[in-house]
């Protein structure tokens, strides 16, 4: 165990890497005009873990979507191990990676670019295996705000695949609401300093912790239990989809069992609001993420539900900065990760 570390700094880089994600719509507007001209009917968003994870919120958009484009959300090793069969030149596959080298991956990519779909990587930078292996690359180059940067970045680029495709979406109104995140984010963050320090100060100490979430928000859900709570933390956690609590997981919510809820602004929310009326029933420990209760400046009302999801992805992100304060074990140790062969 490290010695504690303290509680880490906001990200000082938060406005500029969201802001430079912003700034590739560009790039995502000539990616959905060339999937346009080579006819493309399938998206495969391919990752693992975490990176896996931050593609929900755009298989969801474009997934909800009339515009006539299939959306796939596959962990890389399945992509390898069961290649679709819709795989083909008519796909594109948007490969995620933040260190552009993660083995699954960068072979899922390969597999792509052999049955000659259009890829496309997103990482920390395209300097790497990944970038390669990309017709055309996003990147966010930062080793901290991550998941909420590849939601601005994919969120993009599907509001231009849908664009190219014809569909009818208040596209300005959208963009306007890309345009304030940056500082709406930072702002958003601060203002929740209070309640992430109190969660992490009163679950510290759970034997399992239980994070739930659905719809744009169920990534974040899997990033803070999988990869903050498990993988970085070495605490117990499950994740569960809000729309499959009521059928088995809840039985285990007792006494004082801690729960972090996820409540994003998109359809699914009534699928939170329900966990949240039953949850104060079975334990005296319900938490809640909800970026409704949060002002978001300059983001425009209809631009909230489809933003929502990196609003969630920061605050979570920050709860692991408390909960890295709080107990005293460093978010970057590992046991086996990067230590030993699997």
């Amino acid at each position: 165990m490290t010695a504690n570390p303290g509680l880490r700094p906001i990200d000082p880089q938060l406005r500029e890497v969201i802001g430079g994600a912003v700034d590739q719509r560009g790039i995502a507007a000539k990616v959905a005009a060339e999937a346009a001209a080579r006819g493309v009917t399938d998206v495969f968003f391919v990752g693992c873990g975490g990176s896996w994870a931050s593609s929900v919120p755009a298989h969801a958009s474009l997934s909800a979507s009339a515009a006539g484009l299939a959306s796939h959300n596959v962990n890389a090793a399945e992509f390898l191990a069961a290649p679709p069969p819709r795989l083909s030149e008519r796909a594109l596959v948007v490969a995620s990676s933040h260190s552009g080298a993660t083995p699954e991956t960068v072979a899922a990519a390969r597999l792509a670019r052999e049955a000659g779909a259009y890829v496309v990587s997103v990482a920390t930078d395209a300097d790497n295996p990944l970038g390669e292996l990309g017709d055309a690359a996003f990147t966010y180059h930062s080793e901290k705000t991550i998941t909420a940067a590849k939601h601005v970045l994919l969120g993009q680029l599907v509001q231009e695949l849908l664009r190219a495709g014809g569909a009818d979406l208040d596209y300005d109104t959208l963009t306007r609401g890309y345009e304030a995140l940056p500082d709406a984010l930072a702002d958003a963050t601060e203002a929740h300093e209070e309640v992430s320090a109190t969660i992490a100060r009163e679950t510290a100490d759970a034997d399992l912790t239980f994070v739930v979430g659905g719809g744009n928000a169920y990534g974040v859900a899997f990033l803070l239990s999988v990869c903050y709570l498990m993988e970085m933390q070495w605490k117990k956690s499950v994740c569960v989809a809000s729309g499959d609590f009521f059928h088995g997981a809840f039985e285990m919510v007792v006494g004082d069992a801690p729960l972090i809820l996820l409540r994003s602004e998109d359809g699914t929310r009534a699928m939170a609001d329900r966990v949240a009326a039953f949850a104060p029933k079975a334990t005296s420990r319900l938490y809640t993420l909800d970026s409704a209760a949060l002002e978001l400046p300059g983001v425009p009302a209809a631009a909230r539900a489809e933003l929502s999801a990196p609003v969630l992805a920061n605050l979570a992100t920050r709860l692991a900065d408390h909960f890295e304060s709080v107990t005293g074990h460093s978010l970057d140790e590992r046991r086996y990760m990067h230590k030993m062969a699997y």
